[in-house]
Parts: structure tokens; sequence; C-alpha cells
């Protein structure tokens, strides 16, 4: 059944914020790692709120999309807010991808998208010597050594990152070998652009 009446702008109300409070709306494949990260985006003008995979784990990139566009449907959003799609690039076919992206940014949503995976992006704040790979694994045991405590998606601990935050967007942006891209085509990753559209009261202190 349609939608004949938008809900209002969905604000955590609990938060203090302004009339004018900018809502960033991410729809991640993850179900964890993600709303955990941006979890340290937080201020009177800014609230991140992430679209996290459901119960039933459907993270291709179709139901990422329709997430978001459930989502912007459900609610009344401001002319500030913005809607932004988070994907990874190892386990979808670039047809897949190209589909979807399209599609996104025919209606106005964002793309942040990383190759292979968001780990690229959570590795940056660490180091910008990566090895070049396509495997999600490789990153992620790179990710491992360089914390130096281990890695769990399900258990981020934000905190490790935070304060190397401008680092990563530095080495993200530097590295970037598709900035003009729908996505990387080699490893890298758009994460940054989200960063990148945030006041900057919003950024964590370093």
């Amino acid at each position: 059944m349609a939608l004949t009446r938008r809900r209002r702008r969905p604000l955590d109300r609990s938060q203090e914020h302004l009339r004018d409070t900018q809502l960033v709306i991410i729809a991640a494949e993850g179900r964890q790692t993600e709303h955990d990260y941006f979890a340290m985006f937080r201020s009177t003008r800014i609230q991140v709120k992430v679209l996290s995979a459901d119960d039933q784990n459907r993270s291709a990139p179709e139901y990422v999309l329709e997430r978001l566009r459930a989502f912007r449907e459900r609610y009344q959003l401001g002319a500030g807010d913005s809607l932004w799609l988070m994907l990874d690039v190892d386990r979808w076919g670039s047809g897949k991808l190209a589909a979807v992206a399209r599609e996104a940014k025919s209606v106005g949503f964002g793309l942040a998208i990383s190759n292979p995976c968001f780990e690229v992006w959570l590795l940056y704040h660490l180091t910008a010597d990566i090895r070049d790979t396509n495997r999600c694994r490789d990153i992620e045991q790179e990710l491992r050594r360089a914390t130096g405590h281990g890695y769990n998606k399900s258990k981020l601990k934000p905190e490790r990152f935070e304060p190397h935050l401008r680092a990563a967007l530095e080495r993200a942006e530097a590295k970037d070998p598709s900035p003009r891209g729908r996505w990387p085509d080699r490893l890298g990753s758009h994460v940054y652009r989200v960063i990148r559209s945030l006041p900057e009261e919003a950024l964590p202190v370093d």
C-alpha cells in the first residue's frame, strides 16, 4: 500500500539539535561496522543515521538501494539532508554495481563505494602504505596487524580510528585512483566523500 503521509524528520530528539540540523542518511551493506564507525560524528548541527542490513542480511546492492529509497519515502526530509549509498566492490560484478550506481545518481543519492571493501577506509586511518589487492580478507589481515589488537567487524572500537580521521581523509583523497568515478577502479575508498560533506564542527577533535 502506498504511503499517503510521511513521518516527520527522524531526528534523534534525545540529542541536542537545532531547527536546521542536517541529517545524513547512509545505507550500508554491513550490519554493524559502518554503524559503529559513524557514531563518532555528532554535533548540534548534524546527525548521521546508518541504515544497516536487516535480519535477513540482504546486503546486495539492489537491497541497499531499496532500503535508502524506502527511507526517503517514509520520512519528511529537508533540503539540506543528504542520502548516501555505501557499498563494497569485492562481492559484486561491475554490471550490477553500475546499474545500481546509475539509479542512485538519477534520484540524487551520493555514492561512497570502497574497493575492495569498507576496511580500506579504516586502514587509511593507520597507514598510507596498503598492498594492492582485490580481496577484502587481505585488507582485514593488514588491519589486524596495523591495530595491534586485532579487528572484529561486530566490535569496531571507533576510538582507535577517531584520532586519525584527518590523516585518513588526506590519504584516501591522495590515493584515489578514480576521483571522478562512481567507484575506485582499483584499491581505494570514496567514504571520504561523506566526511567532506559534513560541517567541520561535526568532526572529532584531534
